[in-house]
């Protein structure tokens, strides 16, 4: 049976992998620190370490053959060459789990993978993007120099069951279940392009040992775009409640959605900080389709009626909690304001 080792595994992106490979068959081992209380699927093998103590990943390791890797807890170069230092040359495919944050800002739209340049921007809120977009060109200058089988999966923003990241669609969904006004940037027409996480590991594993995909990165957004209207009307069919929508206007929303300004997004955004909030954040996904066969199973009603459905089940509806005392400040501001939209 082929043997697939997921760095990471026991949270939300690295679990739907893990489940999506056990569902097709593979032989599956997650390496992580072990703190994550998980339920895996029945006969998947933790392997338990730190991948920042290199020396000790050689011991670890030292036994262990996989036919490939998925690494979704690397963030940059020093956590990929702790693994890839044991199995340069030993691995039929490494699947780097990379974000669309290593993106360098554009005016075009969608973004293409080979089109959009990186973004190495040295400045302190593009630590992230930066660091995936370094092992990004290490990767591609790996494949090109000696044929390496490693690939890059760009994530956008990501939703779905056991989102680690509660200030998305489960704070949408608690705002409307209380019954709270929703502030909406400029006019609700801003595009944002989000991936689903069913789906998403779906796309993954469809990368595994195609040598199309040697050497390349591919956007892993859904088919379809939504635009902050939507995002809400949605969740509130889904929810039942109909969202009292108010808007923001634009010198109010440069504030919130300020680098560093606001703990939280109101409604989810890209990039924040990298890419204005009133700019479309849309990325290309025909790469992948192209060369894999993949395609997207859930509408974005789909996932996100998943998403609830999940939500509830885990009592969710119920124990949520957040502060907003600093959304009721700005809905009084907002309403204060001449002309606000509701």
């Amino acid at each position: 049976m082929t043997k697939v080792l997921v760095t990471g595994g026991s949270r939300f992106n690295g679990l739907a992998v893990v489940e999506e490979l056990v569902r097709t068959g593979y032989e599956v081992a997650t390496f992580n620190r072990g703190v994550t209380p998980v339920v895996l699927p029945r006969g998947v093998r933790q392997i338990h370490g730190d991948r920042h103590d290199h020396e000790a990943m050689r011991t670890l390791f030292a036994n262990e053959s996989f036919d490939a890797i998925i690494d979704t807890s690397a963030y940059n170069k020093d956590d990929v060459d702790g693994i890839l230092d044991i199995y340069k040359g030993r691995v039929g495919h490494y699947i780097f789990i990379s974000s669309c944050a290593s993106y360098a800002p554009s005016l075009a739209s969608p973004i293409h993978e080979d089109r959009t340049p990186f973004n190495f921007d040295p400045s302190e809120r593009n630590n992230y993007g930066r660091n995936k977009a370094i092992v990004e060109t290490f990767l591609i200058d790996e494949h090109r120099t000696w044929g390496a089988p490693y690939s890059t999966a760009k994530l956008p923003t990501v939703m779905g069951p056991r989102n680690n990241a509660k200030q998305r669609e489960q704070l949408m969904f608690h705002r409307l279940l209380q019954g709270r006004p929703v502030l909406i940037p400029g006019n609700g027409s801003t595009l944002s392009h989000p991936s689903y996480v069913m789906d998403q590991a779906k796309a993954i594993c469809s990368m595994l040992f195609n040598p199309r995909t040697y050497g390349q990165g591919y956007n892993m957004g859904m088919q379809e775009y939504y635009s902050d209207d939507y995002w809400v009307n949605t969740i509130g069919a889904i929810v039942g409640v109909q969202p009292e929508k108010i808007y923001m206007p634009h010198e109010v929303a440069d504030e919130v959605y300020a680098p560093g300004a606001f703990p939280y997004q109101i409604v989810q955004r890209h990039g924040v900080g990298l890419v204005p909030w009133y700019k479309n954040s849309l990325f290309d996904i025909r790469k992948l389709a192209q060369h894999t066969g993949y395609r997207q199973e859930h509408t974005m009603e789909g996932a996100l009626a998943e998403t609830y459905e999940w939500f509830c089940r885990e009592g969710l509806d119920r124990t949520f909690e957040w502060d907003f005392s600093f959304e009721d400040t700005l809905l009084e501001r907002v309403k204060a304001m001449p002309g606000t939209r509701h």
